[in-house]
């Protein structure tokens, strides 16, 4: 698989909050920050399961690689040592 844009977002946000947890929701929203308003609530319902489940595949894919561990039970994930490592591996210089 390509790293995609989806995936690079998914592990910088769960960097920015190393030691917490994300939900998908979470995740979602953070990723996807721009909503267009003009859309009925039948399109944005739609647009945002569309968006939730690429969130999906990106923490299926960081958690196959050992980037983060997602938690099936709880649906929320945090980063790894590895996994921020892989984002910036200055950040336990420090």
């Amino acid at each position: 698989m390509e790293t995609s844009p989806v995936v690079l977002k998914v592990l910088q946000i769960l960097a920015e909050r190393y030691g917490t947890s994300c939900s998908l929701e979470e995740l979602t929203r953070l990723v996807n920050q721009i909503v267009n308003t003009s859309m009925s609530f039948t399109d944005c319902l739609y647009v945002e399961k569309m968006h939730q489940s690429s969130v999906l595949d990106a923490l299926l894919y960081l958690n196959d690689q050992g980037l983060i561990f997602l938690n099936s039970d709880t649906d929320r994930s945090v980063i790894t040592i590895k996994g921020l490592m892989k984002v910036n591996h200055k950040v336990l210089c420090n």
